[in-house]
């Protein structure tokens, strides 16, 4: 009996000095500065923001506050990159070599609204300014305030849906509560859309009809190509 109580002592000294050693180690590494920054933005091919100005909003926030790493500093780093209104979300760890590298993702424009000024509507269906850095190829949108912007975001989902909308519309503009035009890339007709309803069946037809008049040769005699009545696509000759 003496001997199995005594090995029990032994086993959870051993157990003590373990933890102590990995907390005293945990603790020693959170407390080590910084040598070095690194930046990775995950969708490099679109520089809203770039990793230079990444790298400096991190510098920034360690000059208000201590340079030595614990996990509630990193989620402070973190909270400061996700304030930018050019990032969507971020994550930031720290190394054993002293490096602080942060991974981000930038927002995403689906559209660029004219409205008393120009910025972008994002694929959350949030405002989003322009970058001095990139301009992002994506729709006009004319004639909308931004308390309208929840309607039309259906229709900028839809046509960022589909690659051949994406390349294919250029511009929508608003005419009045009941009608948008589309404006499309390389002919000069308009596209009367009607109200904001419908979506597959209008852009399935008129994707038929362009099809067929592209194959005709008949889109360059057109004016206006009217989607509003049902499955029929109603054409107006120049």
């Amino acid at each position: 009996m003496k001997l199995f109580k005594l090995h029990n002592i032994r086993l959870m000294l051993i157990l003590g000095v373990l933890f102590f050693l990995v907390g005293f180690a945990n603790h020693r590494q959170s407390q080590k500065p910084i040598t070095s920054i690194k930046v990775e933005l995950l969708d490099a091919s679109k520089l809203f923001i770039t990793e230079t100005e990444v790298e400096q909003l991190l510098k920034d926030a360690l000059e208000s506050s201590s340079a030595l790493m614990n996990e509630s500093h990193i989620a402070t780093l973190e909270d400061k990159l996700d304030t930018n209104e050019m990032i969507k979300t971020s994550e930031a760890f720290y190394s054993l070599d002293g490096t602080l590298s942060a991974k981000v993702i930038q927002r995403e424009p689906i559209a660029r609204v004219n409205d008393n000024g120009f910025y972008y509507l994002d694929e959350d269906g949030l405002p989003m300014p322009l970058s001095p850095n990139y301009s992002s190829r994506v729709p006009l949108v004319l004639g909308v305030g931004t308390e309208e912007l929840e309607d039309i975001y259906p229709l900028l989902m839809k046509i960022r849906s589909d690659d051949f909308f994406k390349k294919h519309i250029i511009a929508i503009q608003k005419k009045s509560s009941t009608n948008y035009v589309l404006k499309v890339r390389g002919w000069d007709y308009e596209v009367n859309f009607g109200q904001i309803s419908y979506l597959d069946k209008k852009f399935t037809n008129y994707k038929v009809f362009y099809t067929k008049a592209l194959e005709y040769k008949k889109l360059q005699n057109y004016k206006r190509i009217d989607l509003q009545f049902g499955n029929q696509v109603v054409c107006t000759i120049k």
